[in-house]
């Protein structure tokens, strides 16, 4: 069965064509059907780019009988309720990052999935980056041994824009660079998160967002994990830098490197493939596979930044189950 898909946003030019649209043209069993803009000049340009059917709202996508997928790529605050009105609407959705703002809609958007019979895929696409994938082969390994600490950062320098840039339409960092690093670091810790402590702060741009957020994220094995994202930082940090009893990793310029008592190796980068992404979801909906990203575990990502936000107003350690987590 050949799987008709619509994007909802087109405003983000290279992200979307490159990210969405190509991809999905690539892959067999999807066919790119429409795509859905506010914008006039967005459509014409998507028209004539992938001749498409076009929508200028999204009503109108969810009233078409031909389309099985819709893609939400729009501001993070309209995620969870465009989600759940397309799968209310009996379509399969595919929700860009961030799934949502906090645990509540999370929760209602998994339930309506399942109320739904309709899958809920969430495109954490960072799970398929070289780093991740290297440091997860270390970890798995069992090289370092026990491990006890992991910190992941993304630091750059560049002023956030558009509504990235507005606190109202869900901008910020923690919430755009955030949900990918903590959602790597959960996978990592294979156990359930505890408590959070955040500092967040908005420096030089004049931006009503955070631009420097540090996360430190406790979790019921003991491990402790600190994740900071910053676009205000004129030197990055490592990417990684993991330390066990046994030894330490360290990801750092594209390079990752292991120090045990028998010394100092370079590990080779394991290089990921992004399309099994939209493979996976050919599957799913036609075969009945197993999703490769599961609601229920960027649910546990999603906690941790509802409670960091409460941890940084607070000034205090914020526990997951605050804020519903379960």
């Amino acid at each position: 069965m050949s799987i008709n898909v619509a994007i909802i946003g087109f405003g983000m030019g290279f992200n979307i064509k490159q990210y969405h649209c190509n991809m999905i043209k690539n892959t067999r069993g999807l066919n790119l059907y429409g795509i859905c803009d506010v914008d006039p000049n967005r459509l014409e340009e998507a028209q004539k780019e992938y001749q498409v059917k076009t929508f200028s709202n999204f009503d109108e996508v969810l009233n078409d009988n031909k389309v099985d997928l819709v893609v939400i790529s729009t501001p993070h605050n309209t995620h969870a309720d465009m989600t759940i009105k397309a799968l209310n609407s009996g379509k399969h959705v595919v929700t860009e990052k961030i799934m949502c703002l906090n645990v509540k809609e999370a929760d209602e958007m998994i339930n309506a999935s399942k109320r739904n019979n309709r899958l809920l895929i969430l495109r954490q696409n960072r799970r398929w980056d070289t780093d991740f994938l290297t440091v997860r082969q270390i970890v798995n390994d069992g090289i370092l041994g026990d491990i006890f600490s992991i910190d992941s950062s993304v630091n750059m320098f560049i002023k956030p824009s558009g509504w990235r840039a507005k606190r109202e339409f869900g901008g910020g960092y923690l919430y755009d660079w955030g949900c990918h690093v903590i959602d790597q670091v959960v996978l990592l810790a294979k156990s359930e998160p505890k408590k959070v402590f955040a500092i967040m702060e908005s420096r030089v741009w004049d931006v009503d967002v955070d631009t420097h957020t540090r996360v430190l994220i406790i979790f019921e094995n003991g491990l402790s994990t600190e994740v900071e994202v910053s676009n205000i930082s004129w030197i990055s940090r490592p990417r990684w830098h993991i330390r066990g009893e046994k030894g330490a990793a360290i990801y750092q310029c594209n390079r990752a490197f292991v120090k045990t008592a028998d010394g100092t190796i370079e590990v080779p980068n394991i290089i990921g493939n992004l399309h099994e992404f939209y493979q996976n979801i050919v599957a799913a909906i036609n075969d009945g596979a197993e999703l490769l990203i599961k609601p229920e575990e960027v649910r546990t990502s999603i906690a941790i930044i509802e409670a960091a936000f409460i941890s940084a107003q607070k000034k205090e350690t914020v526990s997951l189950s605050e804020v519903g987590y379960k």
